[in-house]
């Protein structure tokens, strides 16, 4: 599948399901579900996707990875909470997602589909799609919290999953968070 296509595709998956939990109509394993697959989009943009399209021009996802670090820490937020507080984090991650989607599809994908042949694009579409399913399986907690020293290999570009490392900082960091959902912030600087 093309990249952009199957970008598109995971986009309108995310928007519904956000669209669900805020109605209340998503199960507790549903939600974990769509966290898992959140990320696992996150991740095959950020290790496929956007490093091709820095190739292109350097500027055009900073943005997008600033948008993914937010929404990673609202999605933990969510994930945390229940009852009303959970109801209200769940707006802002809908939110957050929708901004991003717009920009991306009303900016980024035409760029993208003038400088990326359809043929390369197709090539990308192929290995998103391989990572993607790799990194559902792995789930949130491996690819954010243990990273890659959990054993989770996701045939990531040459790099690695710098993203997902550091293991014990960020195991640090969700152990602050459960304790202390407002001193997670402070425990992800001090671990810099």
């Amino acid at each position: 599948m093309n990249a952009i296509e199957l970008l598109k595709q995971q986009h309108e998956t995310t928007k519904d399901a956000l669209e669900r939990m805020c109605k209340g109509d998503l199960e507790e394993d549903e939600l974990r579900l769509m966290a898992d697959e959140l990320v696992a989009h996150m991740v095959i943009e950020e290790h496929v996707f956007y490093p091709r399209v820095r190739q292109l021009k350097k500027d055009l996802v900073k943005e997008s990875f600033e948008e993914h670090t937010v929404a990673r820490f609202e999605l933990a937020r969510v994930l945390m909470a229940s009852g009303e507080e959970r109801t209200a984090r769940l707006t802002v991650l809908k939110e957050l997602i929708e901004h991003h989607v717009e920009e991306e599809e009303k900016e980024l994908f035409p760029k993208v589909q003038r400088g990326i042949s359809a043929a390369e694009l197709d090539l990308l579409g192929e290995k998103m799609e391989a990572m993607f399913e790799k990194a559902v399986d792995a789930g949130l907690e491996n690819l954010v919290v243990s990273g890659a020293e959990s054993g989770v290999e996701l045939a990531a570009p040459r790099g690695g999953l710098e993203a997902v490392r550091g293991r014990a900082s960020r195991t640090r960091v969700a152990a602050v968070a459960k304790a202390r959902p407002g001193a997670a912030l402070r425990a992800r600087a001090a671990t810099r």
